[in-house]
């Protein structure tokens, strides 16, 4: 009897719990920011389908064109577009609660098309709190540490609200690619899902404005200064120390043959590198203050050339430009550490800080110097 008692107890205390846990979680906003994300282009139809009753209008006009009902199929075909511009939302549903498939594929919120000449555009109208749900899985793995993904959800939703017109001159704000960030369909996670709900409305800040917040895999070891990426100095984005030196260890073989074709015909069979041996966190004339690579002079039997780092990462695939290069019994040996272009938050990175205790906005103040969480609404 005292052992059925006492797991009565351990239930209800555990229930409990778990109530008071959800109970802690904040209510979501009424009201959110809209973005158009593109996501089909070229093509010449899309298929559609509602969750519930919607209204589909001439963009331009705003007058009503039809009614569309739930669950069923809407096809838009090119040849018979009612507008050159339509849009498609719920008719007495927010567009928050609002489900669509284009083409099978599930998304938040409801639907703009475009008509270019004889083919179409197609654009997910989404609340951003919700196209996030669909990002924050693709960008980090839903099972890390909550603050982790705490911090991830801030520099994903910083990034939506400071690049909205990246893709102004498609008729849409952001694409769904790693161009701007992957974003291919509603996914539901009960971590990734808190970590946007409890982060509601917040970016990262500075000087009276919404920042960039990039993020990369894996630093290496030590994060990059933007203007050493990107050629512009950034005050909030400049090179950090890991606690983790040499993570995310990686190999990239070319026979000299191979790397010698690549080079161009001019250049003719590789001799050798002039490179700076790298130091996680040592600068040189031709490596940054984190060590990554600024530029290597690749010497041929017929020119020399020099070639910067980032170059380098693009020609070769490799995975960053924190490496060392070799020629070693007939191959061309790249040897270096990390994934990404090492600006900003590294995934990794917080994944290891928070699992060291750090909470999300210590995470974000150590990627982001000088700037500050605010919420926006």
């Amino acid at each position: 009897m005292f052992k059925k008692i006492l797991t009565a107890m351990i239930a209800v205390i555990f229930f409990t719990a778990a109530g008071n846990v959800n109970a802690a979680l904040p209510k979501p906003n009424a009201w959110q920011p809209e973005v158009l994300i593109g996501l089909l282009g070229n093509v010449q139809q899309v298929n559609l389908s509602f969750s519930a009753p919607c209204v589909m209008t001439d963009t331009l006009t705003k007058q009503q064109i039809q009614k569309v009902s739930a669950g069923k199929d809407l096809y838009i075909d090119v040849s018979s577009m009612p507008a050159n511009s339509i849009e498609i939302r719920g008719d007495k549903v927010a567009l928050k609660d609002l489900q669509v498939w284009v083409n099978g594929v599930m998304y938040f919120g409801g639907i703009k098309i475009l008509k270019k000449g004889t083919t179409i555009t197609v654009i997910n109208i989404a609340p951003v709190e919700e196209y996030l749900r669909g990002v924050l899985p693709n960008e980090m793995i839903q099972s890390w540490h909550l603050e982790a993904l705490k911090a991830q959800a801030v520099a994903a939703r910083t990034f939506v609200l400071k690049n909205r017109q990246r893709h102004k001159n498609e008729g849409y704000e952001l694409c769904a690619t790693t161009h701007c960030q992957v974003y291919n369909g509603m996914k539901t996670f009960d971590t990734t899902d808190r970590a946007i709900l409890v982060t509601c409305g917040e970016v990262v800040y500075q000087g009276g404005r919404t920042v960039d917040a990039p993020f990369h895999a894996d630093s290496g070891g030590m994060t990059e200064s933007a203007e050493n990426v990107w050629g512009a100095k950034v005050a909030h984005l400049q090179a950090v120390a890991e606690d983790e030196t040499q993570t995310q260890a990686w190999t990239v073989k070319f026979t000299v043959k191979d790397f010698s074709s690549r080079m161009g015909n001019a250049f003719g069979t590789l001799q050798r590198f002039s490179l700076t041996p790298l130091t996680i966190g040592k600068s040189a004339a031709d490596r940054t203050t984190s060590g990554r690579v600024k530029y290597a002079k690749i010497i041929g039997s017929g020119k020399t050339v020099q070639m910067k780092g980032d170059e380098m990462r693009r020609k070769f695939s490799l995975l960053s430009t924190l490496f060392d290069v070799k020629i070693e019994n007939g191959e061309v040996i790249f040897s270096g550490y990390g994934k990404g272009h090492g600006v900003g938050l590294s995934q990794y990175g917080a994944k290891h800080y928070a699992e060291k205790g750090w909470t999300y906005d210590k995470i974000l103040s150590h990627y982001y110097k000088g700037a500050t969480i605010k919420k926006l609404y």
